[in-house]
């Protein structure tokens, strides 16, 4: 996702996509120290280590994307003084 699409995009929807995020940060990050923590690693520990760090710079790179989209989106709410509030209503049944 580039930085011109997460301007189309709410600020509630940009907090929801960080929050999954660094959920799924926090989860890769756990299942990586639960790895590093096995002493005799084999090749294919070695190898989802290898992976898992792959998939954190990924995740770290879309996270620093939306913490900026979110500060650029705040920054201009302020700015121009637009703070309305959209209120959204989904019919889930």
């Amino acid at each position: 996702m580039v930085m011109e699409d997460l301007d189309l995009i709410t600020f509630s929807e940009l907090l929801d996509k960080l929050m999954t995020i660094n959920i799924k940060l926090y989860n890769l990050l756990d299942k990586t120290a639960e790895l590093d923590s096995i002493e005799n690693k084999s090749n294919q520990i070695e190898q989802e280590i290898i992976n898992l760090s792959g998939q954190n710079i990924r995740l770290v790179k879309q996270r620093s994307h939306l913490k900026s989209a979110i500060d650029k989106k705040l920054n201009l709410a302020i700015k121009s003084g637009n703070t309305t509030v959209l209120d959204e209503v989904k019919n889930y049944g």
